[in-house]
């Protein structure tokens, strides 16, 4: 069942309220679906555990690190009755063994391939770099992979206005696909408030059937080294 709220009340329900619920290294210890999920996708380095945190209202739900690639399993939040939000290893952090971003990738891939209440990715990007290398591959990945995707352009407060209105023509020159990205500050109060009422009107279409990207099932590409 899809609960709908009016713009702003789904972000009071969620504040201050979010639980983690469990880190899973491998798909098989993930417990059964329930409900629907969201997963949060980005370079290692992007900020999405503060990104959760500050969307949350919660300084502490997700650990945050100044060492990238930090998320090296699979940790799954329930921000509400029936949405849960699932924050997957960080791409393109490759100072670790060799085989650690291979076993990344291979979690990655079957949770996204398998996990069959996976409804959309919220995609964070760099909004001081729109294009880099591995931002690309994940984007291809993304598309190949089917599902909605709402992108955020992160760390928005490092630029002026007039740049962030140029990094969001930059994004929709390249990857406009995915539709215009939303501007996020982990220091901006109305970020958050404008992150929700984005969410839920994208939410409520991916429910309503709107038409999302078609999948040739193609695995992601471990060998470029992009988880």
């Amino acid at each position: 069942m899809v609960i709908n709220y009016p713009a702003g009340l789904l972000m009071k329900q969620i504040s201050g309220t979010a639980q983690f619920i469990c880190s899973a290294s491998c798909f098989a210890q993930l417990p059964p679906p329930e409900g629907d999920e969201f997963a949060l996708v980005g370079r290692s380095n992007v900020g999405k555990s503060s990104f959760m945190n500050h969307a949350c209202a919660m300084h502490k739900l997700a650990r945050t690190s100044k060492r990238p690639g930090t998320t090296v399993c699979i940790n799954l939040f329930k921000l509400g009755e029936t949405l849960y939000w699932v924050d997957l290893p960080g791409y393109g952090y490759a100072h670790r063994a060799k085989k650690e971003p291979e076993r990344w990738g291979a979690l990655i891939d079957d949770y996204s391939r398998k996990r069959g209440n996976l409804k959309g990715v919220i995609w964070m990007v760099d909004s001081r770099h729109i294009g880099v290398d591995m931002d690309c591959r994940a984007y291809a990945w993304l598309h190949d992979l089917g599902k909605p995707v709402l992108p955020i352009l992160a760390k928005a407060d490092k630029l002026s206005a007039p740049m962030q209105r140029s990094q969001i023509r930059e994004f929709m020159k390249r990857f406009g696909r995915f539709g215009e990205p939303v501007i996020y500050s982990i220091h901006e109060h109305a970020a958050r408030q404008r992150f929700w009422e984005r969410f839920e009107g994208w939410r409520n279409c991916v429910f309503s059937g709107a038409p999302s990207f078609q999948s040739s099932h193609h695995h992601f590409p471990i060998r470029l080294r992009v988880w």
